[in-house]
């Protein structure tokens, strides 16, 4: 199992169509089968800043993941929306 979660800032002018790209490309990823949980959370206390939380059965999977139609998209339309730099940060399971 592997677990990337991934920290996004939005501008305030850009929540909208992020929001709408964001939660179409979390559908669509729940729908692969090496997927086993993919989340976007919203912070709390700063209602611009995202977190994606996304658990894959194998880094494998993580690869196919990167060569979907979806993934694509969002890297052509959702990308361009943050500010700032993506933070990945990669897990896995402590046994």
């Amino acid at each position: 199992m592997l677990i990337q979660i991934v920290h996004l800032q939005v501008p305030p002018e850009n929540r909208a169509r992020f929001l709408q790209i964001a939660l179409e490309t979390v559908a669509a990823s729940r729908e692969e089968s090496g997927i086993l949980q993919f989340d976007l959370l919203e912070q709390e206390d700063a209602p611009n800043h995202f977190l994606l939380y996304e658990v894959y059965r194998s880094p494998a999977d993580l690869e196919a993941h990167r060569l979907t139609p979806h993934f694509d998209q969002w890297a052509k339309t959702g990308v361009p929306l943050l500010m700032g730099e993506r933070v990945r940060v990669m897990y896995q399971p402590v046994e």
